[in-house]
């Protein structure tokens, strides 16, 4: 079985994750779920920062 997934804009909005990082950042680590959210975000900007990420359908990933 083959799931398609189409995420809304704003989750490829690479600029957003990069500001959602450096906000993560500054928070104090104590912050329940604080690490998780920290590790999507950095795999989030990795993965958008790739030439063409943007372009690529949601399948590919």
């Amino acid at each position: 079985m083959k799931f398609a997934l189409y995420p809304t804009p704003d989750f490829l909005d690479l600029d957003g994750w990069k500001r959602l990082l450096d906000e993560l950042r500054r928070e104090p680590a104590d912050v329940a779920g604080h690490e998780a959210a920290l590790r999507q975000a950095e795999t989030m900007v990795e993965i958008l920062s790739e030439p063409g990420a943007a372009e690529r359908p949601a399948e590919a990933r």
